[in-house]
């Protein structure tokens, strides 16, 4: 390929993290006609379009399919949002037009860009530069962009990039997108549909989003940006069936917001690549990047987290409740003596001040706390108390402001007034006002010594096996704008660098054998906590792309388990996809031993968990089975929200692999009420096995033998197998 280089205006292209572009001593004479600019990366073709005004992308394709992945109402490469530091005018500047220079360089390798002065008064002052490498193997480009701001008066406030829409990809498309552990959405280019994600956060895990075909000619497109530092982002996708188009976007708030001159740099790098595949593959690249890059990825071992006691790597079993040791206690050890295996028990309302109320002063506990505590965990229960890791009740004793204004206020999350952000869940004061709760901000070292202490007086006083800090991996930053608490204001990653310090402090501390989690699963801490609470995995769609990534980095356990008329059905929907997302099953009210059908349903997949679990604390995701033919789905009512119904298929499976131990597990949970007969094509090569003798061990929850006797099967067959109603059962593969 010959070097090709476009130059559309005479401007110094000189920046500091980017490399100069070689663009001749003579340039042409500047053009308003556009010039097409092209880059290969494997399979994956960039056209841009390149005028003296501005850069539009053109076309984006697959050479192998020869498809078109660009929709045609195609947005800008990049825009920017700015607001003038005094009057607060804000505008929007734009990659495809408005620019005094630009200019454009292409080769084998890579491309380079910059754009110059743009006609706004904060213009002249502004200077993009974006640059683009070619990963052939991979069909990648990789992205770094940076906005230079040179103005006295105007502030950056929001980048987006990198953006992109693309075309309808067929009638077997679907569009990925990381709200809880991932979830697919199909139709989207025929039906409307909005994502708006806040990273990092459990409703938006991980950095990523993708739209791929599934059936022949298979292809798709993974947009993500490989951030190790996690810095806070917006993650957006929004459909249009009227141009057949799905629009795919990240959105940075800037560092040092309402300061004159801040700049931006892209933390990490933007991808764009190609893939042919599904959500696992999604899982497989993101993957290969955390292990290599993300500063949360935790060293592991053999046998998995070696920080993480070998209790928790092994439980199987969640109860919650809450109140005094007298309404709780008998009921646990119930629960555990049914399930005849150790259990890990959530404990709320152990204080006496009421539940999101008067936080953070949670002491003095219910009589009895510690003795209920003790009682419990000398029979094969974990006791695992609530905290709030993130707010502090601006009405701290009872309708008093006690020690909030004179102690909190300093270190809670300001706006740009001042004032701080104050939230309801719904909690009542004392005269019947809503509870207003201030998010504290992490990088202050008041609220660092105050998490602290309470999960350090749990632990050592009170003697429990963990402490729960409740909303770390839950609940997005925060654009906090106090300048007397020393971070970057507004975007960037002092907010997660703020919780690592405090909870790196804590780890530190913790007694033998104890352990941290928090509530779902913002992926930037898995490296300090030992277990993800996953109650919130209840959309329709799900896809188990989180454990895919961090199964046997960190402990997933917990769904919300509700009511209503088709609550059995959904007990054994949610459990059922527990066990082959990996999770430890439960986080549900010890009484449901009293609920026959459920309890037996319940218990069997305990049973079989246990058996295998040596797959589930040290072991990683493989590709689930996929069975074949008219399979039946069932529907329940979640009552995540209300009415809230969840459709899948009545047979779940899931695969957990060894790989050093040569060792393969496929799962098969029927939740429904009939059994089910399917082919099941297996092949063993997709799996890294090699044609050889393979054994399988069929392993069933009421099995007397805990290790049944393998028997020899081939590499690779295509079978038909029934599975029975409401049973679990589990073929572990071994060669």
């Amino acid at each position: 390929m010959r070097l090709l280089s476009i130059t559309l205006a005479a401007a110094s292209v000189g920046a500091a993290g980017l490399s100069r572009p070689t663009l001749g001593d003579t340039p042409p004479a500047p053009s308003s006609s556009p010039t097409p600019l092209e880059v290969k990366a494997g399979d994956l073709v960039l056209g841009l379009s390149v005028t003296t005004r501005g850069v539009s992308v053109a076309h984006l394709g697959d050479a192998a399919s020869g498809r078109t992945l660009l929709a045609t109402n195609p947005p800008p490469l990049f825009s920017l949002s700015l607001r003038h530091a005094t009057t607060r005018a804000e505008t929007r500047l734009h990659a495809d037009a408005g620019w005094q220079a630009v200019q454009a360089q292409a080769s084998p390798t890579g491309l380079e860009l910059v754009w110059e002065s743009a006609d706004h008064p904060a213009g002249p002052a502004i200077t993009v530069r974006a640059v683009a490498t070619c990963d052939p193997g991979q069909h990648a480009l990789r992205w770094g962009l940076r906005v230079e701001n040179g103005s006295p008066e105007w502030s950056l406030w929001r980048v987006v990039f990198p953006q992109l829409a693309l075309g309808d990809l067929g009638a077997e498309a679907a569009v990925l997108f990381p709200r809880g552990p991932g979830e697919v959405q199909r139709g989207l280019w025929q039906r409307s549909f909005k994502y708006r994600g806040n990273y990092p956060g459990g409703w938006c895990s991980m950095q990523w989003l993708a739209a791929y075909r599934e059936t022949d000619p298979r292809t798709g497109l993974y947009l993500a940006v490989h951030d190790p530092w996690g810095s806070t982002k917006d993650l957006q996708l929004d459909s249009d069936p009227a141009t057949a188009s799905v629009r795919l976007l990240f959105d940075h708030p800037a560092s040092d917001l309402g300061k004159a001159g801040n700049d931006f740099t892209l933390a990490g790098e933007a991808v764009w690549q190609l893939f042919r595949g599904d959500w696992f593959d999604v899982a497989t690249i993101y993957k290969s990047w955390v292990q290599k890059q993300a500063r949360w990825w935790p060293p592991l071992v053999a046998e998995g987290r070696a920080d993480t006691p070998a209790w928790m790597r092994t439980l199987h079993a969640w109860a919650l409740g809450g109140g005094p040791p007298t309404a709780c206690v008998p009921a646990v050890l119930e629960f555990q003596k049914y399930l005849g295996l150790p259990v890990g028990f959530h404990w709320y309302d152990w204080h006496q001040i009421p539940f999101d109320n008067d936080y953070p002063h949670y002491f003095p506990t219910k009589e009895g706390f510690a003795q209920g505590v003790a009682e419990l965990q000398q029979s094969n229960v974990f006791v695992m108390p609530y905290i709030n890791g993130r707010l502090w009740d601006s009405r701290d004793r009872g309708a008093e402001d006690f020690e909030f204004s004179r102690r909190a206020l300093p270190a809670a999350t300001k706006k740009e007034d001042g004032t701080p952000y104050l939230e309801s869940y719904g909690s009542k004061e004392t005269n019947g006002l809503p509870v207003q709760l201030a998010a504290m901000c992490p990088a202050t070292t008041l609220w660092q010594r105050q998490v602290r202490d309470l999960v350090l007086r749990l632990l050592q006083n009170e003697r429990t096996s963990a402490v729960y800090i409740d909303q770390v991996a839950a609940a997005a930053p925060t654009l906090c704008l106090d300048p007397t608490h020393g971070h970057p204001l507004g975007g960037g990653h002092w907010w997660n660098e703020g919780y690592w310090h405090m909870l790196e402090t804590i780890r530190k501390a913790l007694p033998t054998n104890t352990m941290l989690t928090t509530e779902c699963n913002g992926e930037p801490f898995v490296r300090w906590f030992d277990g993800y609470l996953t109650w919130h995995w209840q959309h329709d769609g799900q896809v188990p792309v989180f454990p895919a990534v961090y199964g046997g980095a960190i402990q997933m356990f917990g769904r919300a388990y509700r009511g209503g008329p088709t609550k059995d059905l959904a007990l054994r929907m949610k459990a059922g996809q527990q066990l082959v997302f990996g999770e430890q099953l439960g986080w549900l009210d010890p009484g449901l031993v009293h609920e026959k059908e459920n309890a037996r349903f319940f218990r069997q997949l305990v049973q079989l968990r246990a058996k295998l679990g040596r797959y589930f604390a040290s072991g990683e995701m493989a590709r689930p089975p996929r069975l074949a033919g008219p399979l039946p789905r069932v529907k329940a009512d979640w009552q995540w929200s209300g009415e809230w119904w969840v459709t899948t298929d009545a047979v779940l499976t899931g695969a957990w692999r060894l790989p050093a131990a040569r060792r393969l597990v496929l799962l098969f949970v029927n939740v429904s009420d009939d059994p089910v007969t399917a082919r099941f094509a297996f092949d063993g090569s997709a799996y890294g096995i090699l044609p050889g003798q393979i054994h399988r061990a069929l392993y069933r929850p009421e099995s007397p033998a805990d290790q049944p006797v393998p028997v020899p099967t081939p590499h690779a067959f295509d079978r038909s197998i029934t599975c029975p109603p409401r049973q679990a059962e589990a073929w572990e593969l071994t060669w």
